[in-house]
């Protein structure tokens, strides 16, 4: 048996071969059907198969019967000399219509291109003759991009028509299931995109919508159907009219309802009208069941961007390592805009699936000739605790008030770095978005910023722990040193550091100061001068080098895009970058050119309670698959760390009791508002500037419980955008105070 693979002769050279051969056989030929006749043009079946090969569609129709390229005749039984009739071959269907030149290249184009046919090989088994006939078996393979390697075994009939050997062609040379009529189907089903899940419960998920349609054919009068159908749906009669009058299309999509809001009522009474109909499952959408609840995490999907006179391209990014056969991306595709949607958007896409069938004339099912199944997205999970999150978000919206304010939240286990809640305030219903788009983008306080990943704030005081951390772990001071410097009605000119050309540096007042201004005294009061000294005595290169070994101005690794926090501000203003003394004081207390996100402080607080260790923060706890009953997790993220050892055991044993006595009500510190209840708290407070007429400023709280189980372990951060007045100044307290506090249980009911 010979192997044949593709053979690219030019079609030139194949026809001088075949004019050759059939000029040989001419010559030869007499008035009797013998042996030399009947094998005359016997590579007709090689010509062929490798013209299909080719995809020289054109060449090989030349090579068809009279019958099978033109209306057909009745075939009569075939007897050659000395032979009884013998009955055509039953082995594969003799052709009983016939196809016209252009519908031969089109089948096979259509179908090889939707196939995505790379190369045809085939391999001949076995061939019989009986006089005029020939019958020859073989396998085919197509090499195909959607099914891979498709091999059948065929059975090909030829006859002698006249001098040479011919193809009697059916469609079942292409498929051997196919005949007259039946057609190659290749059927997509869409991914599913996957969910996301907190606690247990969805927060974001993919629901089916079915679509009401008006089939413009069937509508006698437009008028009087829109007012029927609009009292139905509760839409605006004109408006769907002209929908509908404009609409070159004959069905017309009247709107796209979630499966629940169309009532059976609703359904029947759209039945009943004539020209009006549902269709099933015609789309999806993507529904947030608790609509603002994390909104700012979660993040929406959108169509994709292109933008190419500005260079960008989403669809084309997206499809990036994607093929045909995972369903590509195109500019009716929803994606993630922002947020985990958008961080996790090719994980939660999923992968196409599709079955290659062939159906008879009457659409009715064949032969499955391969099925891709679908791979839909996967489900994200997260660290969330929901009623957590709900009760952040609640106190937020409770505490607040006015478009004048703004504010974020985060709580964490400062022992992992896992995200148990985190809210930006104001926030947005994710489910109506589109629709209040323009009012939100127009608020004064926009809702739509993220404030917790990318609002960047002076700290303010919350800085100075990590401003006495440097000075210790540097060496400039001990923990016990104290300030002694000259102290005019709260202001301190500061000597010894070179010339000072600056205004005083200017220190809270304290009703009933505790004294001397030591380290502890100093956390107690947030006493800038204090702070802006060690740093002075630090001195640039040492204090810089400290704080970027803790993370300022590093990217801190963390699911959503995260802003870069800043010791020395990157601008084109000279004055605004200027670098000297006073910012190096500035820096100590946590005011001048310093800046962070919320987020980062919260995470860089967290090594206070995990052995000094700064944790990579971790939104994401799994992402995890469905295969048939099988829900399994394919990829887990926990604990890890990011920056090893940034604050010593010693920095610790020294600033925690301090940070303890900073918010505890039995001592005069700033913190004393807060009064945790059912547990033990340390932490710190921070006020900074806003606006240069200081109206406004930024307001923090930070603070951990101490002395509880690993499972209590928790940090709270809080930071509110308020005007510089008195009753705004224990909002803070009152967030963090019912996200701290450790309440016991309700008991279980007999």
């Amino acid at each position: 048996m010979n192997k044949h693979l593709y053979r690219s002769l030019p079609a030139l050279t194949a026809l001088l071969f075949a004019a050759l051969l059939a000029l040989s056989a001419f010559t030869g030929c007499n008035s009797h059907k013998n042996e030399q006749q009947t094998y005359r043009d016997e590579d007709c079946f090689e010509q062929f198969m490798d013209r299909i090969a080719a995809g020289d569609y054109g060449e090989a129709y030349k090579l068809l019967t009279a019958e099978s390229s033109s209306m057909p005749t009745p075939t009569p039984a075939v007897k050659t000399a000395g032979e009884t009739a013998q009955p055509a071959s039953t082995a594969t269907p003799e052709p009983t219509a016939y196809i016209l030149k252009d519908e031969f290249i089109a089948k096979y184009s259509d179908i090889f291109e939707a196939l995505g046919v790379t190369s045809v090989t085939y391999e001949k088994k076995d061939e019989t003759v009986n006089g005029t006939r020939r019958q020859i078996t073989y396998t085919a393979t197509y090499d195909t991009k959607l099914a891979g390697q498709l091999t059948n075994e065929y059975t090909m009939n030829l006859r002698l028509n006249g001098d040479s050997w011919r193809v009697a062609w059916t469609p079942a040379l292409i498929f051997p299931q196919m005949t007259w009529g039946s057609t190659v189907r290749i059927t997509r089903t869409s991914a599913r995109r996957g969910d996301i899940i907190a606690d247990g419960c969805i927060v974001a998920l993919t629901v089916d919508l079915d679509a009401v349609y008006a089939d413009k054919s069937s509508i006698e009068d437009i008028e009087t159907f829109a007012q029927t159908v609009a009292a139905v749906l509760d839409i605006d009669a004109q408006k769907l009219a002209e929908k509908i009058s404009s609409s070159k299309l004959n069905d017309v999509i009247i709107g796209e309802y979630k499966q629940d809001e169309l009532t059976p009522d609703m359904r029947e009474s759209i039945d009943d009208i004539e020209g009006a109909g549902i269709i099933k499952n015609y789309n999806t959408a993507r529904e947030y069941p608790y609509g603002s609840l994390m909104a700012h995490t979660l993040g929406y999907v959108g169509y994709p961007t292109v933008d190419e006179a500005h260079g960008v391209n989403e669809i084309e990014s997206l499809n990036n390592g994607r093929s045909e056969l995972d369903g590509l991306y195109t500019s009716d595709s929803k994606v993630g805009k922002s947020g985990l949607e958008q961080v996790y958007e090719r994980e939660l896409r999923g992968k196409d699936g599709y079955n290659i069938t062939i159906r008879d004339k009457d659409g009715a099912l064949v032969e499955l000739l391969y099925r891709k199944p679908v791979e839909d997205g996967l489900d994200v999970m997260l660290t969330i605790d929901v009623d957590l999150q709900k009760r952040t978000e609640e106190v937020l919206a409770l505490v607040l008030y006015g478009d004048d304010t703004a504010g974020a939240v985060v709580v964490m286990d400062p022992t992992t770095g896992a995200v148990k809640a985190l809210a930006s305030y104001p926030t947005y219903d994710l489910n109506t978005l589109s629709q209040d788009y323009s009012k939100l983008v127009s608020q004064a306080n926009s809702p739509l910023f993220n404030r917790l990943t990318q609002g960047l704030y002076p700290p303010g005081s919350a800085f100075k722990v990590f401003t006495a951390t440097a000075a210790m772990e540097t060496g400039t001071i001990r923990s016990d040193y104290v300030f002694t410097g000259r102290i005019v009605d709260d202001y301190w000119t500061p000597t010894g550091y070179g010339s000072w050309v600056w205004p005083a540096i200017k220190r809270a007042q304290v009703i009933n100061r505790s004294t001397p201004l030591n380290m502890e005294n100093a956390l107690l009061h947030s006493d800038n001068i204090y702070f802006a000294d060690i740093a002075l005595k630090m001195g640039e290169e040492k204090f810089f080098k400290y704080l970027r070994g803790i993370g300022m101005e590093q990217k801190m690794p963390f699911e959503l895009n995260a802003a870069t926090s800043t010791i020395k501000k990157v601008g084109d203003n000279a004055a605004e970058t200027e670098w000297n003394l006073r910012s190096i004081a500035e820096t100590g207390y946590g005011q001048g050119q310093v800046t962070i996100t919320p987020l980062q402080l919260a995470t860089m607080y967290c090594a206070f309670r995990n052995g000094g260790d700064i944790p990579v923060p971790f939104v994401t706890q799994s992402l995890y698959a469905t295969e048939g009953t099988d829900y399994h997790a394919v990829e887990t993220f926990g604990e890890n760390t990011w920056i090893q050892d940034a604050i010593t055991d010693y920095s610790i044993s020294v600033l925690t009791p301090m940070m303890e006595h900073v918010v505890s009500p039995d001592y005069n510190g700033t913190g004393r508002m807060l009064r945790a209840e059912g547990c033990t708290v340390a932490g710190k407070t921070g006020t900074a500037e806003k606006t240069d007429d200081k109206s406004r400023e930024v307001s923090w709280i930070v603070c951990f419980r101490v002395n509880v189980p690993e499972e209590d372990e928790l940090l709270v951060l809080v930071v509110l955008e308020i005007p510089t007045k008195d009753e705004y100044a224990y909002l803070k307290f009152d967030i963090a105070r019912e996200l701290i506090s450790k309440r016991a249980e309700p008991a279980a009911a007999e």
